[in-house]
């Protein structure tokens, strides 16, 4: 007599995966619990029917990873670059002691997108969800979907353009979460309890003290890499969070942000884009 197993359910055409995205899946009776004293946004405010964008941190304030959260049957899911999966499930292990929580790396399941105009089949296991400033519609599920690099190239562009930070290795604790705009996008609680980092993050809100943030522009020259040096002159204004073509996201110094900007190593100059959110400049 023969097994069978059951077919995966059909795959619309419309939807592509996004290769360079992984999944962290928190379980556990405490998953909730844990990640509140660990990461910046506020779990207790953290509803099903949302994505929430947080960062985890070092001690000392800087950001390790940036994900958008979102809640699953099979526990609280993390979605952040595939490059990044490894070492931030070994960052949110290093606290767990006694707690209830299980983080792995969820590589059964996929991240994709489609148009928002699509109608996707209801299939269980699969997520959906849509972020600030972007139209199409993100898919989490353990589903096969085909890659297209040029479908992904567009949306990683859009991405940019929506003014949604990411966190690389080359740039693993280089920004403090309001310099990438996370406050700006609704991703830090400033009432919740205490969770690792929280010091420097709330005393640079409080006292004022944003003296750096995330601005968008158009290059003249090949993309550059995260971490590299934005130049005023000479001097050092700040450093690149992403780029794709022309396109760069970068952090800059609030007193050389007027300023002519270029990439170090590079002789054309940066031009300033308007972002979808406002960014207090003093």
């Amino acid at each position: 007599m023969s097994s069978m197993t059951a077919a995966a359910p059909p795959v619309p055409t419309a939807l592509t995966r996004l290769t360079h995205l992984g999944v962290i899946l928190v379980t556990g009776p405490q998953a909730r619990e844990y990640l509140q004293g660990q990461v910046t946004a506020d779990l207790e405010r953290f509803n099903s029917d949302q994505v929430q964008v947080a960062c985890c941190n070092s001690a000392q304030g800087r950001v390790q990873a940036v994900f958008w959260m979102l809640n699953r049957d099979d526990g609280i899911a993390l979605v952040l670059p595939a490059s990044m999966v490894e070492s931030t499930v070994a960052r949110l292990r290093k606290y767990v002691l006694r707690a209830k929580v299980k983080i792995e790396a969820a590589a059964h399941l996929q991240v994709g997108f489609a148009p928002a105009d699509v109608t996707l089949p209801a299939t269980d296991g699969v997520s959906r969800f849509t972020l600030p400033a972007l139209q199409d519609v993100i898919v989490v599920g353990a589903f096969d979907a085909p890659a297209d690099a040029a479908r992904e190239h567009a949306w990683k562009l859009a991405y940019l353009r929506a003014g949604l930070p990411q966190v690389y290795p080359e740039t693993h604790e280089a920004f403090v979460a309001q310099m990438l705009n996370i406050d700006l996008l609704g991703g830090i609680s400033f009432e919740k309890g205490c969770y690792t980092g929280q010091e420097i993050i709330a005393r640079t809100h409080f006292r004022g003290a944003v003296k750096r943030r995330m601005f968008l522009f158009r290059g003249e020259d090949a993309p550059p890499v995260p971490g590299t040096r934005v130049l005023a002159g000479d001097q050092h204004a700040g450093d690149v969070v992403d780029a794709v073509d022309d396109l760069v996201l970068a952090v800059i110094s609030l007193s050389q942000v007027k300023n002519e900007l270029r990439l170090d190593g590079a002789r054309g100059t940066l031009t300033r884009l308007d972002l979808p959110y406002s960014v207090v400049e003093e």
